[in-house]
């Protein structure tokens, strides 16, 4: 009987560190279990783009759990990358040592292109027929991913300098939230975004898909209040919901998770932004993200390898 390899792939994002264990099969591979850790690195890069110890503390905590899950699931690959903050990090270096010292495997950091592409990878298996055109969302810590393409095959990638993290603490750091706070949010990405807003028009979509914890908390949102689509309207009415309700201590009451409601005001100034500069009428919720973009490029070369 044929054995199939298990592979592991493992993304250390500048809000959460996620890892996918999937076993390979005849038609692509199955995941055999997933897991995430809030571990807000991107809370600890300075002015000076320094992480702090405490930051790096939170990482080697979760990776020290995923370390355990490997020595469990014992997988013949392991491939784990890490994304805007380490990318950012003047003392990246050092973190890696200490980082691959405790998984036991390479983290390789990877460029905001290349994260664009995977993104839009795993996005895309699943929802995309081979003639749609695709525009993917991933509103990540500290960066957001914009990319447009043709079924599986991204043709515009662009990863942009702003993250739900890095914008929560840049606008709502003491967990106010106010109209003219969402405002100065909003504006400042789309000063980001508007340069590239024609590109974007003249490739074109027909579907567009999110595929971070915004869009999730998002999810969320929509099943509190009964609604079906995630539309331009139904965000924008998020938004003055948040307002209204006047801090973030306070966002449970849009049906938003305990552990997504710190950042979730820092995602959606994004969103808006997004939504207003490219004219997004409606996004739905991709099932997959960078790590099931990592498992497809793993099992490809593994494909090219043994043909």
């Amino acid at each position: 009987m044929r054995q199939y390899p298990r592979i592991a792939a493992i993304d250390l994002g500048s809000n959460s560190f996620h890892m996918l264990i999937a076993k390979a099969t005849t038609r692509g591979y199955r995941i055999i279990t997933r897991h995430r850790q809030k571990v807000r690195l991107a809370d600890g890069l300075t002015p000076s783009l320094t992480l702090n110890d405490a930051a790096i503390e939170r990482g080697i905590g979760c990776l020290k759990d995923f370390a355990q899950l490997l020595n469990d699931y014992q997988p013949l690959q392991v491939r784990c990358v890490a994304t805007a903050t380490l990318r950012k990090a003047h003392n990246r270096q050092h973190i890696l040592k200490r980082f691959e010292r405790v998984l036991g495997a390479t983290i390789d950091i990877i460029s905001g292109t290349t994260e664009a592409g995977l993104i839009y990878q795993g996005a895309t298996l699943d929802l995309a027929r081979p003639e749609s055109a695709m525009l993917v969302l991933d509103i990540g810590g500290a960066s957001t991913e914009v990319i447009a393409g043709i079924g599986t095959e991204p043709h515009v990638l662009k990863s942009l300098d702003m993250g739900c993290v890095v914008w929560q603490n840049r606008f709502f750091a003491d967990g106010a939230i106010s109209a003219r706070r969402f405002a100065d949010a909003i504006d400042s990405a789309k000063r980001l975004i508007q340069p590239l807003a024609k590109t974007y028009q003249a490739h074109g979509w027909q579907t567009v898909c999110g595929a971070s914890g915004t869009f999730r908390a998002l999810q969320d949102c929509l099943r509190h209040y009964g609604s079906g689509t995630m539309s331009a309207e139904f965000i924008d009415y998020c938004k003055n919901e948040s307002i209204k309700h006047g801090h973030v201590e306070q966002l449970h009451q849009l049906g938003i998770r305990d552990d997504r409601m710190a950042v979730f005001c820092g995602g959606l100034a994004i969103l808006v932004a997004l939504t207003e500069s490219l004219d997004i009428r409606a996004v739905d919720l991709a099932q997959g993200a960078l790590r099931e973009g990592l498992v497809h490029t793993m099992l490809a070369e593994r494909k090219r390898s043994l043909a």
